[in-house]
């Protein structure tokens, strides 16, 4: 084995290594303030659910991988511990209050001890979920490090194994005790680096630097670099892979000057563009759409049915400068369902959603929502803002592998707003990364 000194001195010389990770530790905050960060602080405040929160915290480190949630004790734990959770509302309770940073190392020992407790009950009374206790540690550890990076670093397996190897940490101890041990000696190494390192070394830093010599793949960076690194997949204001005619889809639901003037010269309302449009995309898509609308009675917008996969979606579009607030139209919505899902059952349908597509949400309530699927034959109702369903679409025509069972997810995974990150979602396990969890 190599000693950290020696660890840390090849790492600080290779140009290759440095350059990597500045851009990787870059793109690291960047995703941490514009995104996870804000997640985080609306699931701690009630704002978003158990159920979104783990969906949107998938979709975001499946297009950022470069933490290494995304892997089996990251992601896959998060999705066991959910599925064995005997309560919903419970279980997001004590997931808001562990992933709350612990005031001290001491505190987040204890934290760690309590949470694995509970993840081994889990444990006990599910045998299909079959939660793993010890990825408590990174689990918790890569939430605390999210929101203070400079008090707790994650608990990479990587570093873990490489500290056990130079004697530097007892991989058998109690996981709290081995989280704390692990605190400990990277602060130590942290002191150490800064010999090799010009500028103040960070926890990552340092797993940074073991990882390097652990696992540094070239081909995997070639690989990384070809392909366009870590950047977002729908990322580019050019939009390459919309059709021209539902391009603006987005411009159109907002009213924006652009769509007005544009438009203007149609003789045709903005709200009735928008409804067409909404009808091509879903086309788009590979639904069999019918087209309802304005003038065809107290009608929904549309239906989109995916024949072969024995599912519909019944969909109203809103234009909204301001955007859409549901609480208003509850019973006409209430009236599109019960006058079109009998129909649907009829047809072989098992599953129907109802969509509500416009340029924002606003005001939702979620009892309403709630309401709506409990006391009518609807199987989910979401919200899709209108880049959303072009971003969709996107990833239809860019990944012809997809097809209409994988789209359903969108409509059926959970009621409310779908966010754009959750898309990722929808993409098949096959075509996800099966490389071992690594910090890169």
């Amino acid at each position: 084995m190599v000693a950290p000194a020696e660890v840390f001195r090849q790492f600080a010389d290779s140009e290759e290594a440095q350059e990597y990770y500045r851009e990787h530790n870059s793109k690291r905050d960047e995703v941490t303030e514009e995104k996870l960060q804000p997640l985080i602080d609306d699931f701690q405040s009630g704002d978003v659910d158990v159920v979104e929160f783990k969906s949107r915290i998938d979709g975001l480190n499946k297009r950022n991988q470069i933490w290494g949630f995304d892997g089996f004790i990251g992601q896959m734990h998060f999705n066991k511990l959910s599925n064995a959770a005997p309560n919903e509302g419970d279980f997001g309770d004590r997931l808001r209050k562990a992933i709350q940073p612990p005031g001290s190392v001491n505190e987040g020992r204890e934290k760690i001890d309590s949470f694995a407790e509970y993840t081994q009950r889990l444990k006990d009374n599910d045998i299909d979920s079959d939660p793993f206790p010890k990825s408590t540690i990174f689990f918790l550890s890569y939430f605390w490090h999210i929101q203070r990076p400079t008090e707790y670093p994650i608990f990479y397996p990587t570093s873990e194994q490489y500290l056990g190897d130079e004697g530097l940490l007892n991989t058998d101890a109690p996981y709290g005790t081995r989280y704390a041990s692990f605190v400990e000696v990277l602060d130590e190494l942290r002191s150490e680096a800064e010999t090799w390192f010009e500028s103040p070394v960070e926890y990552r830093d340092v797993a940074n630097a073991i990882y390097w010599y652990e696992e540094w793949d070239d081909d995997e960076i070639e690989e990384e670099e070809a392909s366009g690194g870590t950047e977002e997949t729908f990322a580019g204001a050019d939009k390459p892979y919309l059709p021209p005619v539902v391009s603006d889809l987005d411009e159109v639901a907002a009213g924006t000057d652009e769509a007005v003037n544009q438009y203007a010269p149609a003789d045709t309302d903005l709200p009735v563009i928008f409804e067409r449009k909404c009808g091509i995309l879903f086309e788009m898509l590979g639904f069999d759409t019918e087209v309802l609308g304005q003038g065809s009675g107290r009608n929904p917008d549309g239906i989109a049915e995916a024949v072969r996969n024995d599912y519909a979606v019944i969909y109203d579009a809103k234009k909204r400068e301001e955007g859409y607030r549901i609480g208003r139209d509850d019973r006409t919505i209430r009236e599109y369902i019960e006058t079109h899902t009998r129909r649907l059952r009829d047809q072989g349908k098992r599953h129907i959603y109802f969509a509500i597509v416009s340029s924002s949400f606003r005001d939702t309530e979620e009892s309403t929502l709630r309401d709506l699927r409990t006391n009518t034959d609807i199987d989910n109702i979401v919200l899709l803002k209108a880049n959303v369903l072009q971003e969709l679409l996107r990833m239809r025509l860019e990944e012809p592998y997809l097809n209409l069972d994988d789209v359903e997810w969108v409509f059926g995974n959970r009621p409310g707003e779908i966010q754009s990150e959750e898309l990722e979602n929808i993409v098949p396990e096959w075509r996800q990364s099966d490389s071992e969890f690594s910090v890169s």
